[in-house]
């Protein structure tokens, strides 16, 4: 298994194949596009999946992942000025490495 990046890290890196990790801000979907904004403490990250170009196993786990919800993605780094730190993520697989609790915080 290839080592994984910090969001950070990635604009150096367009054009590459790579591995990053982190927690779920929002997602939206447009039936066969679906987006991920996924933080991990260095920086913000949207990550494109497309269902064609994806395994059916990782477009499965989009449809179930939550706010908070932890992933690992993997994907070609992609310019974008318009993204947070001028990349994005067209990812090429998609596993959830745990679920958010559904429960209300305790007060």
């Amino acid at each position: 298994m290839p080592p994984f990046h910090r969001i950070e890290d990635l604009p150096p890196l367009v054009g590459q194949s790579v591995l990053t990790r982190g927690w779920v801000m929002t997602t939206r979907s447009s039936g066969k596009i679906g987006f991920v904004t996924l933080r991990d403490g260095t920086g913000y990250l949207q990550v494109v999946l497309s269902k064609k170009d994806v395994p059916e196993a990782a477009w499965e786990a989009f449809g179930r992942v939550t706010q908070e919800t932890s992933l690992e993605v993997s994907g070609t780094v992609r310019a974008d000025a318009r993204a947070p730190g001028g990349v994005e993520l067209t990812a090429s697989d998609l596993k959830i490495i745990g679920g958010a609790s559904s429960s209300p915080r305790p007060t």
